[in-house]
């Protein structure tokens, strides 16, 4: 089942940070496929079950090519 929250930012090493404060890598070689997404974009969280490296996918509410992502914890 697919969830949606706003971008806070994407920083240059492709981790996004949610408004709900999830956290995700995004694959690097797809990472150009965020360069339209801005702060406050509704972005569209879904499962990839077929793929053990990236277990989710990522995608602009308003549309967009979806990319891959894991999920990404911050260090103390």
């Amino acid at each position: 089942m697919a969830r949606i929250s706003l971008l806070v930012k994407v920083n240059r090493d492709g981790i996004a940070r949610l408004a709900d404060e999830s956290q995700f890598r995004i694959d690097p070689d797809q990472l150009e496929y965020t360069a339209e997404w801005s702060p406050g974009t509704e972005i569209v969280i879904m499962q990839n079950e077929n793929d053990q490296e990236w277990q989710y996918k990522l995608m602009s509410s308003g549309g967009g090519i979806p990319v891959h992502a894991a999920p990404h914890t911050a260090s103390p």
